[in-house]
């Protein structure tokens, strides 16, 4: 995938000295619903098939939970190890409300909310609090968020010393790469190209 700036829809252009401000969800999510592909496949998540509008609506939701939680614009949501599709719910979610992904699958994992896996399956950690994923997704759906203005420069994910930036991201770098970390894998959601760390099972 090659693009420029030009490929990417933003809220306010940049211009000299100004980076501009864009979001990475509405590129990879809501410009392809409101270009008629809703019911195109987006991804295949976990062996399933989802549609654009499927993802967008789960997404939607994941972000209402996270802003609920009072996460906003360079806030840092720390992502354990959970299932693929869990995965990439979070990480657009967290790229709709400008929060950047810490990918970190240790306990000690930081941020405004923690997004891990454990015995008893995925949960949002708040507070040192759980609250199980199904639960919060459900008072998602009741009030999903919309996309916020990002800087054009902002950062979508850390993984250590490694940084992906959102025009890293969306394929408008200067040199057309994303770094993919040790133990990574790339996944590509309508030209949003990201690292998944999912759990085996996922």
């Amino acid at each position: 995938m090659t693009s420029d700036l030009t490929d990417v829809t933003w809220f306010r252009a940049p211009t000299d000295g100004d980076p501009g401000t864009l979001n990475a969800c509405y590129n990879a999510l809501d410009i392809h619903v409101v270009r008629g592909r809703a019911d195109d496949v987006a991804a295949h998540l976990d062996g399933t098939a989802r549609t654009f509008a499927w993802l967008l609506t789960e997404v939607a939701a994941c972000a209402g939970v996270l802003r609920a939680f009072g996460v906003e614009v360079g806030d840092q949501v720390a992502l354990g190890a959970v299932p693929h599709g869990t995965g990439v719910v979070a990480v657009l979610a967290a790229a709709r409300v400008g929060a950047v992904v810490q990918h970190d699958d240790s306990a000690g994992a930081t941020g405004k909310v923690v997004v891990r896996g454990g015995p008893d399956g995925v949960a949002f950690a708040v507070d040192d609090d759980d609250l199980p994923w199904d639960v919060a997704m459900r008072a998602g759906r009741t009030d999903p968020a919309g996309c916020v203005d990002v800087p054009g420069d902002a950062v979508l994910s850390r993984h250590g010393a490694d940084t992906l930036t959102v025009l890293d991201a969306l394929g408008t770098s200067d040199d057309h790469t994303v770094p993919v970390p040790d133990g990574a894998a790339l996944v590509e959601v309508g030209g949003l190209r990201f690292w998944s760390f999912a759990t085996p099972q996922g």
